[in-house]
């Protein structure tokens, strides 16, 4: 946990001191759900939750870029049992650093941009509620004592609008290892994202010598 944390400090002050050309914070909503396998599955209603972090775009190519982007994002699920008339609603907080690789699909700034995403993950904290007629039957929070367990590898796939210093994304990521060796299921979040980028700050003239 504690060396997670640290590689989440560290990496927004490195891209910082590598003065990446473009970052700012990046904001969202995301609504998640715990599917029993296979791939963009889902079960359930969807779960909603918020995500944030930082967004730091890197120049590769004309058209191309990478995306680093140390986030917190609620994943999750919100499932109804129609016979017993319960709704489990089940909340799950990670730590993700995605690395994106950001297409442009014109070369001149702003416009339509597509992504391709792997993000590693550290669960940090989770709970289930399950009620019954607006009664709260059962409420408990996850305890994980593996730390195996508590990392997840995902990928992900996204389309933006890229407008200034305004970028949207819907982004759509699925987990490619389970949550648990008990919880089998895969999690997966499709959510909408914005990132507002800092301009940078205009060199000051100095004044012409006469």
């Amino acid at each position: 946990m504690r060396r997670l944390l640290l590689i989440f400090l560290f990496v927004p002050l490195l891209l910082q001191a590598a003065d990446a050309p473009r970052n700012g914070p990046r904001l969202g909503v995301g609504m998640a759900t715990i599917t029993a396998g296979g791939l963009l599955n889902w079960n359930g209603l969807p779960k909603v939750g918020p995500l944030g972090g930082w967004a730091w775009e890197i120049p590769w190519t004309e058209q191309a870029s990478w995306l680093i982007e140390p986030m917190y994002i609620t994943k999750g699920s919100l499932t109804q049992n129609a016979q017993l008339k319960t709704w489990t609603s089940v909340r799950l907080g990670y730590i993700e650093i995605p690395v994106a690789l950001k297409f442009s699909l014109r070369p001149d700034p702003g416009g339509i941009f597509l992504t391709g995403s792997l993000l590693g993950g550290y669960w940090i904290n989770g709970k289930q509620v399950v009620r019954q007629d607006g009664k709260v039957l059962y409420d408990q929070k996850y305890i994980l004592t593996n730390a195996q367990g508590r990392l997840q590898a995902s990928v992900g796939v996204g389309l933006g609008w890229d407008m200034g210093t305004s970028a949207f994304e819907v982004r759509v990521q699925q987990s490619i290892s389970p949550f648990s060796t008990i919880i089998r299921g895969q999690n997966m979040v499709a959510g909408l994202h914005y990132t507002y980028y800092i301009p940078k700050k205009k060199a000051a003239r100095k004044p012409q010598e006469e």
